[in-house]
């Protein structure tokens, strides 16, 4: 055994210093030693389903992250790629509240591996249930003369369940229903969302019931008249000069065969006698089974009382205007009278300053030849005296009118 370790003993020195020199270049040259480093590697929330067995939950959507230092020889550390970086947190054993859990990270081919930070944060909250109602959140419209009506949900409440902390944010679990133009009643099954008081959805939380059933009445509207039922008197020497009535109609709203037969409506019935002043009065609209009001529920009454007062006017005839006369006959003035008498009743001051000149009398030539005719004066009143004036009468009444030929040159 010595002769064959110290034959060719030098040979041997000399093949063992060239491998080792051979491994030192190899591996500094050709496959040294290096490091890298990888940002953002996820960690992994493991065993969640264990905690949540013992009535706990992850609050919050936490995605943290760790940087990693990977060391080792160059084709090791190559063969690491980000995807076999496993970092995860173990929740096992961890109770309600903050928790500073311990990062454990993985990487094969036995590179080196350091990293930060190595805990991460993770809040456990209790797992709560509750009773919430649920609303309805209707977007869009209906078609064009229709108007959401009565709507209906089944079930009216459901549970909601998941952190006590997002459980206690939820302002409201909402069906969202999309309207286009429609004018027929609407049946669907509608999915379900938990909503904070910001309007966001809270995703955080599980409503055990997915979906409703909704229901909703899609209302037809309708303008009709309204008619005043009202039994008004002046008392003696006053005279009830105008009663408005607003609005004069009104927009109803109900199920459109309900609503074909629906032409007119009226108001309760207003007695008022022997008034002395003017007065405004609210009186209601009688509404029928099944129609309701669209806005307004009653009538405005606005009755203008005044004491009044008859008047006698004299216009001449200078004030007549002739309607539709034939352009080729000639008016006999000789024919006309010279005056009218406009009588009228008024409030007594009303007419004081009245310039009769602005009062017109209209006489309608329509279809009317040469010859004598008996037409029929109309009166025109300027506006201020229209406005206060009743009882307006012309005298005479009738009259005849000559109408004659043009000379022939």
């Amino acid at each position: 055994m010595s002769k064959f370790l110290s034959k060719n003993l030098a040979a041997k020195i000399i093949s063992i210093l060239f491998a080792l020199l051979l491994w030192i270049y190899v591996m500094s040259v050709i496959n040294p030693r290096i490091t890298r480093e990888e940002l953002n590697i996820p960690v992994k929330l493991v065993n969640e389903n264990i905690i949540r067995q013992s009535g706990l939950v992850v609050y919050g959507d936490p995605e943290p992250t760790i940087r990693v230092r990977l060391t080792g020889n160059r084709d090791q550390v190559h063969r690491v790629t980000r995807n076999n970086i496993d970092a995860k947190v173990d929740l096992r054993g961890y109770e309600e509240g903050t928790n500073s859990i311990p990062i454990e990270v993985s990487v094969p081919g036995g590179v080196e591996v350091e990293y930060s930070p190595r805990y991460v944060t993770v809040e456990l909250e209790r797992i709560v249930e509750k009773q919430i109602p649920v609303g309805l959140n209707i977007e869009g419209t209906p078609a064009s003369g229709f108007v959401v009506g009565e709507t209906q949900i089944k079930p009216e409440e459901v549970w909601v369940e998941g952190p006590e902390s997002y459980i206690n944010s939820i302002e409201q679990i909402i069906a969202q229903l999309q309207l286009s133009n429609e004018s027929n009643n609407i049946s669907k099954s509608l999915p379900l969302r938990a909503i904070n008081s910001r309007g966001e959805e809270v995703d955080q939380v599980e409503v055990k019931t997915g979906f409703v059933e909704v229901s909703v009445m899609v209302d037809q509207l309708k303008s009709v008249p309204v008619e005043i039922d009202m039994n008004i008197q002046g008392a003696e020497g006053y005279r009830i000069v105008r009663v408005n009535s607003e609005p004069r109609s009104v927009t109803v709203r109900g199920q459109s065969n309900v609503l074909e037969s629906i032409n007119r409506l009226k108001t309760e019935l207003v007695e008022l006698r022997d008034l002395t002043e003017s007065k405004q009065v609210r009186v209601p609209i009688v509404f029928p089974d099944q129609v309701r009001p669209h806005n307004d529920r009653d009538i405005l009454l606005d009755i203008e009382v005044k004491a009044m007062q008859d008047h006698t006017l004299e216009i001449s005839r200078e004030n007549i205007r002739y309607e539709n006369k034939d352009a080729d006959l000639i008016i006999d003035e000789d024919s006309l009278p010279e005056i009218f008498q406009v009588r009228l009743t008024a409030l007594g001051s009303s007419l004081e300053n009245l310039d009769t000149r602005t009062i017109m009398i209209f006489i309608n030539l329509e279809g009317l030849e040469a010859g004598v005719h008996e037409v029929f004066p109309r009166v025109w009143l300027p506006m201020n005296v229209e406005n206060i004036a009743t009882d307006v009468m012309i005298e005479p009444e009738s009259f005849e009118i000559q109408l004659l030929e043009p000379e022939a040159e």
